[in-house]
């Protein structure tokens, strides 16, 4: 560390300080600076190395040749399942590998309870998403359904009263007088 300081002393910084203080103020700033910077690029590294990337979609071997159905395709016939479950809406699809290089559906879902358990409904929309993926595409490489509950409405959306706003909230902070 004392390497460090010394050379950081003798060839970058050469700030006009009053004082000692001020100087070494300087560098343990800079230093400070140095390892926050460090630190941001070692996540960034880590997070390109252990990252997930999206599936562009699913080919299926056959022998005249080899059929690509894209994430696009199956966003939509999956979003075509909600008129059969009303209390489901579907916000995003994304088609993900395991660690074991399986293939997976991840749909995240805004859930309007009308006295059905979340679970139930969750449970059967699976069910029929294996099934639509299995008779309409001849998918059976979708090995896991993952559904993630991304909110759930407001009370003023499901009493249907579209006129009243929300109230406003100001959490700023306001100087003493």
């Amino acid at each position: 560390m004392e390497r460090i300081y010394d050379w950081i002393d003798k060839s970058i910084m050469s700030l006009p300080a009053t004082s000692e203080f001020e100087r070494g103020f300087y560098l343990a700033l800079l230093l400070a600076a140095l390892v926050f910077f460090l630190l941001f690029v070692l996540c960034l590294i880590l997070k390109l190395i252990f990252r997930k990337p999206a599936v562009p979609g699913v080919t299926l071997v056959r022998e005249d040749g080899d059929i690509f159905i894209s994430r696009n395709a199956i966003f939509t016939a999956v979003c075509r399942l909600e008129k059969d479950f009303p209390e489901l809406e579907i916000l995003k699809v994304n088609m993900m590998r395991n660690r074991r290089n399986e293939l997976g559906l991840v749909v995240s879902v805004l859930f309007d309870e009308n006295d059905k358990s979340f679970d139930a409904v969750a449970g059967a929309f699976k069910q029929r998403v294996f099934t639509m993926l299995n008779k309409s595409f001849g998918i059976d490489s979708v090995k896991s359904v993952a559904i993630n509950l991304a909110r759930i409405p407001a009370a003023h959306e499901e009493r249907g009263d579209s006129d009243t706003t929300p109230p406003v909230i100001n959490n700023a902070f306001v100087s003493g007088v």
